[in-house]
């Protein structure tokens, strides 16, 4: 099913930069393009212990508080939401949980809702998410798996965040920093200088909501995975994931999604 535009509601702006999760004031904040800018490490920042506890936390859905930025290393937010070494121990060493039938058949509720196999399958996967959405706003509370659930459908069905003619721009300078990184010297010493240069005419020819989250760092990184990929479709479809955050939202929604599940079994 098309949504047209002007029936696409409003997810987190992609403006007004703050702190991400885990992150203080200042931090990673991106510095002007310079020739010979420091490298980045290969490493990702150490978690965060207040922010990896809260795990249920997701980024903001609406415009109302202001989007954090993203980082300028892309397994910080996986390493922010980590569980403590305790609970990955238990993890390693329990046995394997095996499916019940009763896990079985909610799971075939959910996935086959209430309409017969003659309805259209778009009618039936909306029918069964809104009649499962109905049923936790009357409840008035969610679990946290639930609550990583909403978040995930909710990115998806926004975009992120993105307009239209924000992801035309993005592929586009996406495309065109792909052709000339692939055909950049393959000197070590000029490649590297390459990077950076491209990153920076990349960085700058962003949407203006869009540069204010992403670091030049985060942007030296995607042009170096587009120097290794000749595929043009390919990447493309990488870049622009990238500069525009979906990555981000996908490892933060997973994180949550099996930190959730984690603590629930924890539980039991």
């Amino acid at each position: 099913m098309t949504v047209r535009k002007s029936e696409r509601p409003a997810a987190g702006r992609l403006g007004k930069s703050a702190p991400g999760l885990g992150r203080t004031p200042g931090a990673g904040r991106t510095t002007p393009f310079a020739k010979s800018p420091t490298r980045t490490s290969k490493r990702p920042p150490s978690p965060d212990p207040a922010a990896a506890r809260n795990f249920a936390a997701t980024w903001p859905l609406f415009g109302d508080v202001a989007a954090p930025a993203f980082p300028a290393h892309p397994a910080t937010t996986v390493h922010q939401l980590a569980p403590p070494s305790a609970d990955l121990a238990a993890l390693a060493g329990r046995a394997p949980l095996s499916e019940t039938g009763k896990h079985s058949e909610r799971q075939q509720q959910k996935l086959s809702g209430a309409l017969g196999a003659e309805a259209p399958e778009w009618v039936r996967a909306a029918s069964s998410l809104a009649a499962w959405l109905e049923e936790r706003i009357a409840r008035g509370s969610v679990e946290p798996v639930e609550q990583a659930a909403i978040a995930r459908a909710w990115a998806a069905f926004c975009l992120g965040g993105a307009t239209e003619p924000q992801i035309l721009r993005v592929a586009h300078i996406v495309q065109r920093a792909h052709a000339a990184i692939r055909e950049s010297p393959r000197g070590q010493q000029d490649l590297q200088a390459a990077f950076h240069a491209a990153a920076g005419v990349l960085h700058a020819a962003l949407p203006s909501v869009i540069r204010q989250r992403m670091p030049l760092e985060r942007v030296v990184y995607v042009v170096r995975r587009l120097r290794e990929e000749a595929d043009a479709w390919t990447a493309i479809v990488q870049g622009t994931t990238e500069l525009l955050g979906w990555t981000d939202y996908a490892r933060v929604h997973a994180a949550t999604a099996i930190r959730a599940v984690l603590e629930r079994s924890r539980a039991r």
